[in-house]
């Protein structure tokens, strides 16, 4: 009897991730980016935005139910806390990394020849929208097995809580609070990206230099923060001499 061909892709993700796609036509299009498939005008039977879309559901559903499982003392808030870490851009541009993810998705030429290509929102974006044709193709335990495979490792609430998913949020909800004021973000090009440095009011600074604008200002808005709380911890221990905040300037702020 006559074995039956197996895609090369097909073959090289299943080898790579340990999986056990069948359907060719579903894993091509969920690595198949949009630029690559405008500037080369493939025709493929799903979108991988669509793909994306429910990749991102199931992605959130798988990580709900193994939190509600291994945290059965976590509140709501707490809960929401770790998901919302576990599925930001950040964790999952570190798992994209770790199995080289960006040797199978195709992207046009000008996005691969983009200095900042390997940080692109792309390989997140592809990574769901392979986790939706997983689904799809051998059902929603398998596609959990996976998402869980990926995540070997991640779910440990103490190193977890002290990743911020989104540094500017956090900045701008500690000034707020506490100096009723909005951070102030400055951006200078240097040879080597951008330098940008934050300040709430006019005291409180930090500078951070990277490749792109967004990865400097949450860098810098980590550091900041960091700072703050260190500074209200300290002064929260000397509350009894009547020490108060530093005074800033409330001068309106730019939003970021």
């Amino acid at each position: 009897m006559k074995r039956r061909k197996v895609n090369p892709l097909v073959r090289l993700i299943n080898q790579n991730l340990k999986v056990g796609f069948r359907k060719a036509g579903l894993l091509e299009a969920a690595l198949t980016h949009p630029s690559y498939r405008n500037e080369n005008g493939c025709r493929l039977g799903e979108d991988f935005d669509r793909l994306e879309f429910f990749g991102d559901a199931i992605l959130n559903y798988v990580i709900c139910r193994r939190l509600f499982r291994d945290f059965p003392e976590a509140n709501e808030g707490t809960l929401s806390r770790l998901r919302s870490i576990l599925v930001s851009r950040k964790i999952l541009m570190r798992i994209a990394r770790t199995i080289r993810f960006q040797r199978f998705v195709k992207v046009s030429r000008g996005l691969r020849k983009d200095k900042n290509y390997l940080q692109a929102k792309v390989f997140v974006d592809a990574l769901e929208a392979l986790i939706a044709a997983y689904y799809f193709d051998r059902g929603l335990a398998s596609a959990e097995k996976l998402i869980l495979s990926l995540y070997d490792g991640y779910f440990d609430s103490r190193k977890l809580l002290r990743i911020d998913p989104n540094p500017k949020s956090s900045l701008q909800e500690l000034a707020q609070k506490n100096w009723q004021v909005l951070p102030l973000y400055l951006h200078k090009n240097t040879p080597n990206g951008v330098e940008c440095t934050v300040s709430v009011g006019t005291a409180l600074k930090a500078s951070a230099q990277c490749k792109t604008r967004r990865e400097a200002e949450e860098k810098a808005a980590g550091l900041l923060t960091k700072k703050l709380r260190q500074d209200l911890v300290r002064r929260s221990k000397k509350s009894s001499s009547g020490r108060k905040l530093p005074k800033t300037s409330r001068e309106p702020s730019r939003k970021s």
